[in-house]
């Protein structure tokens, strides 16, 4: 297994393990997810509200600032009240619903105005002969019309219960221990809770109201063994002319119960609502729109036979409620932070009439979570089969259609499910992964640089780093190198010669600009032998003219060790003179070594013969000696074929060996190619068995070297060779090749 696909396993794991971990840290609907979820829910009721519809027949007696104006400030009197319940009875009004709760006898009421004067002292006059009293007449109103007043449900503990008319008939298992518990009430006189057709909560519970915003409304509560329905239910309970509703449980009509009793549903006459377990409904909300509201002064003011007035109360159901600035009742809704409370009820009520329904199922947090698994398994699966690039499109892809399927949900379906838990898995899987990535690259490049830093140009280094598996093949690879080999002639004796101190100063200055010299051309040092040099090319960089560069090198180290002689010999050093082997061929190249010391080194036969190459530098007198598959690809340099070598360790395997004059430049001038043509010649007559002209041939180049290569050490040991022939006879399958005894 490749060290990539190793690192894309980690990753996809540490993806996998993150998605785990964001699916238990979010399990039964934590409460940040939550938050979130309903930002995104809040979100789209906002991009998509309910369309409102003036057909449905809700509408809205406000008590508003033109209310305010044109009869005093609230509260009002009774009786005026009374007046706006007989108009609205009188005009066919369905059903008639207050928001408010009265609890206290009105104080405009002659029996208390005398009542409070009295302690001074005053004695007023009746004001009704009958004796009747506002909160009397106000009753009458009551009784005469279908009416609905709101009580206040508490926590706090009081025996106070509201008067309940209706009666819940249960299907299945009895969901009322599943419903929201309150341990008091602040209720209506009891003349005008007894006169009322029906008496409804204007309650919610603190998880209606997470973070301040209305989100759901609890269609039931308890306070003690009583239901109370919410203002919403009881009016439709009302203007339908039931006598009470159907509440389901989790076991009804073949579903199957649970450990805790929830509620499934609730029927009211023809009319089905979606619910929580708990008993609450989520609401649709269209928006704050004046045509749902009409003033109280509007209806007060109008005359009976009004048409404009008629039609919007004939055969509607009326939500009689403050709307006016300072009267307190505002509430925030996803739609807006400042909405009268009575719009709360009005849009549930619309929501049911309208037959829209928002509901987020008990299978909708199991959906979640079992996306957010897909999408970690898909991204994990993505890192190990493909690419990160590939994995990084996928997980924006997800982040882009998670919300949109959401939406969707939401729009033509009317279910919310949450976005956020397979959002969270998304980021975390994918982001988990990249960071894995990352710290891994990271640490390899690290590596890189570390492993390279002393024997490979800085711009190759982080060429390398940036996309090591282009360059570096993990575990090695069999790659063309070209391959040098350099070391200083008669180095023992200059090691004898030197102090040791002086010794170690000799050689820092001399590899520092041989490896400098190599630095510049692209090669890679692979390690210091002593006074020896081993670099090659084509790796870790890639270069498809690897060939040309190590020639440049090689020249460029020949240059850099005759300028070094000069400041040596100055400073009464020895001079330093080198020879270098170069070869090209197939090489194994990679980390090799223990587990606990890796190099980045090359090994393989043109390896060998590369050191063999330096060796025979010495027996030619020669700057370099180079293999005959660098010359091939390496065409244009100033190349002169020195020999036919069978080098050490290779019997059988025979090669041409050169030298190399200099480059292109080098190669046009008319001395290099008279001394190409001169040893070219003397090595025809060799290898003809024509020693006579063979030994002219070669004494004249050592007598008279070339100034554009001193080949006259080669020369001589041609000459030694021709006469060791001629002093034994010459054997049949004599090959002119040169069979190296010592490297």
């Amino acid at each position: 297994m490749s060290a990539a696909l190793r690192a894309r396993r980690r990753a996809a794991l540490v993806a996998l393990l993150v998605t785990a971990l964001i699916s238990l840290l979010t399990w039964q609907n934590a409460p940040f997810v939550r938050r979130l979820d309903n930002a995104a829910f809040d979100a789209f009721q906002r991009f998509a509200p309910r369309p409102y519809d003036p057909a449905v027949p809700v509408r809205i007696v406000a008590i508003d600032r033109l209310a305010l104006e044109r009869y005093g400030q609230w509260p009002w009197p009774r009786p005026v009240l009374a007046a706006l319940t007989d108009r609205l009875t009188d005009m066919g009004a369905k059903a008639i619903g207050f928001d408010m709760v009265f609890s206290e006898a009105d104080r405009t009421s002659p029996e208390e105005v005398a009542r409070s004067l009295s302690r001074f002292g005053i004695v007023p006059a009746p004001a009704y002969v009958d004796g009747r009293t506002h909160d009397r007449i106000f009753s009458e109103s009551l009784a005469k019309g279908p009416t609905i007043l709101g009580t206040i449900l508490t926590l706090q503990h009081n025996d106070r219960r509201p008067i309940v008319t209706a009666s819940p008939s249960i299907l299945g298992t009895d969901p009322r221990r599943a419903l929201p518990l309150f341990n008091g009430a602040d209720i209506n006189r009891p003349e005008l809770g007894k006169a009322a057709t029906g008496v409804a909560s204007v309650s919610l519970t603190p998880r209606d109201r997470e973070d301040g915003i209305i989100r759901r409304v609890p269609l039931l509560a308890r306070v003690g063994d009583r239901l109370v329905p919410t203002l919403a239910v009881e009016i439709l309970r009302v203007g339908e002319g039931e006598s009470g509703y159907l509440l389901r449980g989790s076991d009804a009509n073949g579903e199957i119960a649970g450990l805790d009793p929830a509620v499934t549903g609730l029927r009211i006459g023809p009319h089905t609502l979606n619910t929580t377990a708990d008993g609450a409904m989520w609401v649709r909300y269209s928006g704050s729109r004046p045509e749902r509201t009409i003033s109280a002064a509007t209806i007060l003011d109008a005359a009976m036979d009004d048409p404009f007035v008629r039609e919007q109360i004939d055969g509607h159901y009326i939500l009689i409620g403050a709307t006016a600035p300072g009267l307190g009742d505002i509430k925030a809704t996803p739609m807006s932070a400042t909405v009268p409370g009575i719009e709360v009820h009005a849009e549930v009520l619309e929501q049911v009439l309208g037959g829209v329904s928002l509901a987020r199922p008990d299978w909708a947090s199991g959906a979640e979570r079992v996306t957010s698994w897909i999408i970690g398994l898909l991204i994990a699966g993505i890192v190990v089969a493909a690419a990160y690039g590939w994995g990084a499109v996928f997980a924006s892809a997800a982040l882009v259609v998670l919300p949109v399927l959401s939406f969707l949900a939401f729009n033509r379906h009317g279910v919310l499910i949450g976005p956020t838990v397979p959002f969270l898995a998304t980021i975390g899987a994918w982001v988990s992964a990249a960071a894995v990535d990352y710290l891994g690259a990271r640490r390899e490049r690290r590596e890189i640089r570390r492993q390279f830093e002393h024997f490979v140009a800085p711009d190759v280094i982080e060429e390398i780093a940036r996309d090591p598996n282009r360059h570096m093949s993990p575990g090695g690879e069999e790659r063309d190198l070209s391959v040098l080999f350099c070391d200083v002639r008669h180095f023992s004796s200059i090691s004898t010669a030197l102090e040791p101190s002086d010794l170690i100063d000799w050689l820092n200055g001399y590899l520092t600009p041989m490896t400098e010299a190599i630095l510049e051309e692209r090669g890679t040092i692979d390690k210091f032998i002593g006074d020896a040099i081993m670099a090659f090319w084509n790796a870790p960089r890639r270069d498809e003219t690897h060939a040309r560069g190590a020639l440049r090198g090689a020249l460029s180290l020949v240059k850099a060790a005759e300028a070094m002689s000069v400041g040596y010999v100055a400073k009464g050093f020895p001079p330093a003179r080198i020879g270098v082997g170069l070869n090209t061929g197939p090489c194994s190249v990679g980390r090799i070594g223990a587990k606990s010391r890796l190099d980045y080194t090359c090994i393989g036969d043109a390896v060998n013969v590369a050191s063999r190459l330096d060796g025979m530098t010495k027996v030619y007198g020669l700057d370099i000696c180079i293999g005959e598959e660098t010359v091939r690809q390496a065409e244009g340099f100033a190349f002169i074929e020195i020999d036919r070598v069978e080098v050490l360790g290779r019997s059988g395997a025979a090669l041409d060996i050169y030298t190399v004059a200099g480059d292109e430049d080098v190669a046009a001038t008319d001395a290099f190619r008279t001394a190409k043509a001169d040893w070219e010649d003397a090595l025809a007559a060799y290898r003809a068995r024509d020693f006579g002209a063979a030994r002219v041939a070669f004494s004249e180049i050592a007598a008279q070297p070339s100034l554009a290569i001193d080949l006259g050490t080669a020369a001589l040991e041609m000459l030694t060779r021709i006469e060791e022939l001629g002093l034994k006879p010459l054997a049949e399958d004599w090959d002119a090749v040169y069979r190296a005894t010592h490297k």
